[in-house]
Parts: structure tokens; sequence; C-alpha cells
């Protein structure tokens, strides 16, 4: 008697639990796409503290051990610049332009470079600069008036 009447109530038990299943509305569309972008945003704030954490926590991550510090540097133009750098106990003046770096001066540390030196070693590198400008003119003129009168 007793087993009947368990009997029933768990038969009772499982029917009401199978129409409280059907009663359930289907899962929308849209709930589905919240669930994985909720997703997408927890895994990659999990991958964005990880990276910050092994920044603070690694030894030289991120950064690199160099002989070359840049002392300063003053803007020339829109894109020249004149670069201080200190490389073995020296320092070297360089100016940097698109594609390209070239050597002004070479001093010891803290020291001044002489005015008068600079601009006569400047005065020197132009008067160079125009004879050789000058041979090259005369060269290719001379060809030009060879084959005009030839």
């Amino acid at each position: 008697m007793k087993l009947n009447k368990l009997l029933i109530l768990v038969i009772s038990l499982l029917s009401s639990l199978a129409s409280a299943a059907d009663a359930v509305a289907p899962a929308s569309p849209t709930s589905g796409l919240f669930k994985m972008m909720l997703g997408l945003i927890i895994v990659l704030a999990v991958m964005a503290g990880i990276a910050y954490l092994a920044k603070k926590m690694l030894p030289c991550a991120g950064h690199q051990q160099t002989t070359i510090q840049v002392i300063g540097s003053v803007n020339v133009g829109t894109r020249e610049r004149v670069v201080v750098l200190e490389v073995a106990g020296r320092w070297l003046v360089v100016g940097v332009a698109q594609g390209n770096v070239s050597a002004i001066a070479n001093l010891e540390v803290g020291a001044k470079a002489d005015a008068d030196n600079t601009t006569r070693s400047l005065d020197a590198q132009t008067n160079s600069i125009a004879t050789a400008f000058a041979a090259v003119l005369k060269k290719s003129a001379s060809k030009f008036t060879e084959k005009t009168n030839g």
C-alpha cells in the first residue's frame, strides 16, 4: 500500500516536471548573442590583465638595455632634428632627417663646442662641396658642348 502511494507520488512529480519543461519558452537569438559577446569581453579582459601583470612583475620586460642614451634633441624643421647622444663616454651630435642621419660633432661628455671651430668646419665643408659641385658642373657642361658642336 505504501509502495503504491509512493509510486503515484513519483509519477505525479515526474509529470509535473515534464509539463513545467514544456512551459519554458525557447531561448531567443539575442540572448545567445549577448552571452557570446559577454564571454568574449571576459576573455579579452583576462588577457589584458595577464599582459599588464606580466609587464609589471617580470624584470626587464619591455625595457631594453642599450649603450646609447639620448641626452637631448631640438627640432630644426618640420621633420629635421639635432640630437645629442651619449655613447661610450662621448657625446655625439647628429642631424636626423627623414631617412638620413649625419654626424655633426663628437664631443667629450659635458663639453661645449667652440662656435668658431664649428663655423670654420662648416665653412670648410661648404667650400669642399662647392668645389666638387663646380667640377661636376664643368664636366657636364663640356659634355653638352661636345654633343652640340660635334
